[in-house]
C-alpha cells in the first residue's frame, strides 16, 4: 500500500481541478460525509469554511492511497486502510470529500478531510508518514502481501505494531528483513515533485549540474563561476546558500550537492564540507533582483547611498545596494530612524492604541483578510454609519453589534 498526503489551506480550486484531471481514464465522485454540495469544488469549499474556527491556516488534509498490484481485492484493501487510517489519526465523523482515479488498469483513491474538529480543536498530524506506514503493513499482511514494502520507518513501526498488540505483522516484517535492510531514500520528496512539475525543471538534471560544478571547483568562487556556466548562480537564503535556476527557483545548496553525490557514487558530500567552503563569500540575497537576470547590477548599485526610507533593494532588506546599513548602523532597526516630527515606532502604537474600538476592529478584520473578514468589516461600517451608540456588554455580541431584541440607542 503506498499513501501520500499534503496539508494545506484549500483556498484556491486548485485541489479540485487536481482531483478531476481529466487525464485519468475514469474519474468517479465518492459519497462525502458531513458535505452538502453536489460537486467537489463546492465540497472543498464547504471544507474551508467549517474550519474556519480552528487554530491553524492549513485545515485541509488531501490524501491518496493505492494498493499493490499482489492485493486482488482493492477496493476491500481501500475500505481497511480508510478504517484503520480513522482510528489511527482520530479521524471518524470528520467530514470527508474525495474521488477514485482509475488509471492504466489501476484505481486509487484520493480523500480530502477538514482537520478542525466541532470544537475548534486540530487533529494532531505528528508523525504522520510513520502512522501512515504503519497502517499499510498492517493491510498489506492481512491482504496476503508476501513481503511488506520496504520503508525507512520500519523499526519504528514494528515497534508501534507490538505496543499496539499486532504482534503478527511486526513478526510478518521482521521475518522478511525488512528492519535490517538498509533504508530506501526516495528519488524526490512530495514538495520536491511538485516543485519540479510546477517549474518543468528536472532535479535529477539540476543536481547532476550542480555536482559537476562542485567538483570542478576546489573554492568558493570557482563553484560560483563553474555554476554560472550552467546557467546557474549561487545566492544567499534563509538557511544557507542556495543555487538558483534558470525559473530562479532557489535549491538549498547543502542538500542539492549532497543529494547529487550520494546518487552518483552513493557517499554523500556532508553538509559541513559544502558549507566550509562557501565560507566568507559574499552573496546576494535571494530575491533582492526581483526576477532580473543573475549577475545584472541594481540601478543604484556602486555604493550609492539609499535614501532613509526609500525602495529596499540591494544587498538586503534595510541596506543600500552596496550593502551599507543606513540610519546608525548594525543593532538599529528601522523605527531608529526619525522621521515626520520624531515620531518612532512607541508613538505609532500608542496612537493605534488611543484609536476608538469600533476603529480598531474595522482594521484588524481587514488586516485578517479573507471574504469572510472582509464582510464582517463592512457590517461593523454599516451599524457604525447609523450613528447608532454601542454599549459593550450586556445587550451586544462579540463584536459590539446590538443584539436583536434589545432595541440600540439613537445617538
Amino acid at each position: 500500500m503506498i499513501s501520500g498526503a499534503m496539508r494545506g489551506k484549500g483556498e484556491s480550486d486548485a485541489l479540485a481541478r487536481h482531483l478531476m484531471k481529466p487525464e485519468n481514464d475514469e474519474v468517479v465522485v465518492i459519497q462525502a460525509r458531513g458535505l452538502g454540495s453536489p460537486d467537489i469544488r463546492g465540497q472543498i469549499r464547504e471544507l474551508v469554511a467549517m474550519s474556519l474556527g480552528g487554530r491553524t491556516d492549513q485545515p485541509i488534509y488531501h490524501l491518496h492511497v493505492d494498493p499493490e498490484d499482489g492485493i486482488q481485492d482493492n477496493a476491500g484493501a481501500r475500505a481497511r486502510w480508510w478504517a484503520l487510517f480513522e482510528a489511527e489519526f482520530g479521524l471518524a465523523g470528520q467530514p470527508y470529500c474525495g474521488v477514485e482515479h482509475y488509471k492504466k488498469d489501476r484505481r486509487h483513491e484520493h480523500r480530502v478531510y477538514s482537520l478542525v474538529r466541532p470544537s475548534g480543536a486540530v487533529v494532531d498530524l505528528r508523525h504522520d508518514f510513520a502512522r501512515r506506514e504503519k497502517v499499510s503493513r498492517i493491510v498489506e499482511f492481512e491482504h496476503g502481501m508476501p513481503r511488506p514494502t520496504p520503508s525507512k520507518h520500519s523499526r519504528a513501526i514494528v515497534a508501534a505494531l507490538r505496543e499496539a498488540g499486532r504482534d503478527d505483522v511486526a513478526g510478518w516484517m521482521e521475518a522478511s528483513g525488512t528492519t535490517t535492510a538498509a533504508r530506501p531514500v526516495a528519488r524526490l520528496s512530495p514538495q520536491e515533485r511538485l516543485i519540479q512539475e510546477r517549474t518543468g525543471v528536472s532535479l535529477d538534471d539540476l543536481r547532476a549540474a550542480a555536482l559537476a560544478a562542485w567538483r570542478e571547483s576546489v573554492d568558493g568562487p570557482g563553484f560560483i563561476e563553474a555554476l554560472r556556466r550552467r546557467g546557474l548562480s549561487l545566492r544567499e537564503g534563509r538557511s544557507g546558500p542556495v543555487v538558483v535556476d534558470a525559473t530562479g527557483t532557489a535549491h538549498l545548496a547543502t542538500r542539492l550537492v549532497g543529494a547529487a553525490a550520494r546518487r552518483a557514487d552513493g557517499t554523500r558530500i556532508p553538509a559541513a564540507e559544502v558549507k566550509d567552503r562557501l565560507a566568507g563569500l559574499t552573496l546576494s540575497k535571494h530575491g533582492d533582483d526581483h526576477g532580473r537576470e543573475a549577475g545584472r547590477d541594481h540601478p543604484r548599485a556602486g555604493g550609492h547611498q539609499a535614501a532613509p526610507g526609500g525602495p529596499r533593494d540591494g544587498a538586503g532588506a534595510g541596506r543600500d545596494a552596496g550593502g551599507a546599513e543606513p540610519r546608525g548602523g548594525p543593532g538599529r532597526t528601522d523605527g531608529d530612524g526619525r522621521r515626520h516630527g520624531e515620531r518612532g515606532v512607541g508613538d505609532a502604537l500608542a496612537r493605534i492604541i488611543a484609536r476608538p474600538g469600533a476603529a480598531r476592529l474595522r482594521a484588524r478584520l481587514r488586516l485578517m483578510g479573507g471574504g469572510r473578514n472582509a464582510a464582517l468589516a463592512e457590517a461593523v461600517d454599516s451599524v457604525r454609519s447609523r450613528n447608532w451608540v454601542w454599549v459593550p456588554g450586556r445587550g451586544t455580541d462579540i463584536w459590539g453589534v446590538p443584539l436583536a431584541g434589545d432595541p440600540p440607542r439613537l445617538g
